[in-house]
């Protein structure tokens, strides 16, 4: 950014109750308008005459008291033209001195320069420091003075004066710019914030949607997969009645096995009935069980004990999980969740080759990697993508409720791991479990 054009400041003033000095410092710094046309003259009649620079002179203004001195000053700041430069004179009897004259201008104006002029010791440097402090504004000129130096002065500090103005100016237009910016900053963190604010709104929305939409789902495949054996057992039930009122009406007798085979129908609905309604209770409490540290290797020992009445006399079970960390969860869920896996993949084990499955456990930095793989028939691709919604299943039907994955996936995501599957058809599936490990602490406790 280009700085501004530095306007001169050429107001001085004179505190001084010797007439004369005035007269002095107005030969000094206010050169007559015919010096500058003389030496025009004189380059131009002998051109090896260097022409001197036009020296535009100063304003001065005269007070010979102290108190004079200030009202002037007062008056100036008010008409905003300010003065950049006082000379002051140390001794003004009657009045006050310059030392306090240079105190009470500075309570008017304190970017005023200010140079103490005194022919005489009055106050030794200590002194002045002590009562005025150390400060850039303040000079000391010995009378009597030699010109040039009161030139220099008046030029060197009325541009010092300029400088400083410029620089106030600046900061004060950084201040209303820093004062815009943090306006529109805190527009835009309002606007933000209420953006937020309706995108949690949204968001809040939408997972109340999501669970009103999962319950529905779940509630529809509840009332779809409870409606078939409930239809078998009352047309069971109604027609025993119904064999029962007969025979009671001295109709045909009773033919005790029919009557068998029709309550042995009834009794299957029933037991349906109960596994859908056992597996939905444990579905609807998932996060209900408390997370402590837990050994493994136990929870996937008794998952395929549980399992080998299915896995044993049909397929060859590899076990790998000999080296693995304590993980973070719940003993009960994490053997569900195994037990479930094992026995998919017994059900999943074709004839031909030879049916195996496998589960192995693997550190991996903060977590455990659990892997439950058959070469079985696989999952066609089209499916891949609903094995874990509730009551979606690939069994045929009566053979299972469509909530075994569905439980696998709550209970892993209650613990904050992760389960993802692989699979092709005829080339077998893979499901990965991953669960965080205990902390070191819980860890080193146990041992």
């Amino acid at each position: 950014m280009t700085a501004p054009t530095i306007t001169p400041n050429r107001r001085i003033l004179v505190v001084d109750d010797n007439q004369a000095i005035h007269q002095d410092f107005r030969k000094i710094l206010c050169p007559p308008p015919a010096t500058a046309a003389l030496d025009a003259m004189e380059a131009a009649l002998f051109g090896d005459v260097a022409a001197a620079p036009v020296d535009a002179g100063f304003v001065v203004d005269s007070a010979y008291q102290g108190e004079e001195g200030v009202g002037l000053v007062k008056a100036a700041l008010s008409q905003g033209k300010p003065y950049a430069l006082a000379f002051v004179d140390i001794r003004m009897p009657p009045g006050i001195d310059g030392v306090e004259t240079a105190l009470r201008l500075w309570k008017e104006d304190e970017d005023l320069q200010v140079v103490l002029c005194s022919a005489y010791s009055d106050y030794s440097w200590e002194e002045m420091t002590q009562r005025l402090g150390i400060s850039q504004r303040l000079l000391i000129l010995r009378k009597p003075f030699d010109n040039i130096e009161v030139r220099q002065l008046a030029h060197a500090l009325s541009e010092k004066w300029s400088l400083l103005r410029q620089s106030h100016k600046r900061m004060e237009d950084l201040k209303q710019e820093v004062q815009e910016w943090t306006r529109e900053l805190a527009v835009a963190n309002d606007r933000l914030r209420k953006e937020m604010e309706d995108r949690a709104k949204l968001e809040a929305r939408l997972v109340q949607a999501q669970r009103l939409e999962a319950l529905g789902r779940l509630t529809a495949g509840l009332a779809h997969e409870i409606n078939n054996p409930l239809s078998v057992i009352m047309a069971s039930v109604g027609f025993l009645r119904s064999e029962l009122d007969e025979s009671t009406k001295g109709g045909r007798p009773v033919d005790a096995s029919e009557l068998s085979d029709v309550c042995a129908d009834a009794l299957i609905g029933a037991e349906r009935i109960l596994r859908i309604v056992n597996d939905f209770r444990l579905f609807s409490r998932l996060d209900g069980e408390p997370q402590k540290q837990v050994d493994l290797r136990d929870v996937l020992d008794h998952a395929l004990s549980g399992a080998s009445y299915n896995l044993g006399p049909r397929a060859r079970v590899i076990r790998d999980f000999q080296d693995v960390p304590p993980v973070w969860g719940s003993e009960q869920g994490l053997e569900q969740v195994f037990l479930g896996l094992l026995n998919n993949a017994g059900y999943a084990i074709k004839e031909g080759a030879e049916p195996q499955v496998s589960i192995s456990a693997h550190q991996r930095e903060d977590w455990v990697l659990v892997e439950v793989r058959d070469n079985g028939v696989g999952i066609p691709p089209e499916h891949l993508g609903r094995i874990f919604d509730p009551f979606f299943t690939t069994k045929p039907p009566g053979t299972g409720t469509g909530l075994g994955l569905s439980i696998c996936y709550g209970i892993i995501s209650g613990l904050g791991g992760a389960i993802e599957v692989d699979s092709a058809p005829g080339k077998g599936s893979t499901f990965r479990v991953k669960l965080p490990r205990a902390p070191a602490e819980s860890s080193s406790a146990s041992v």
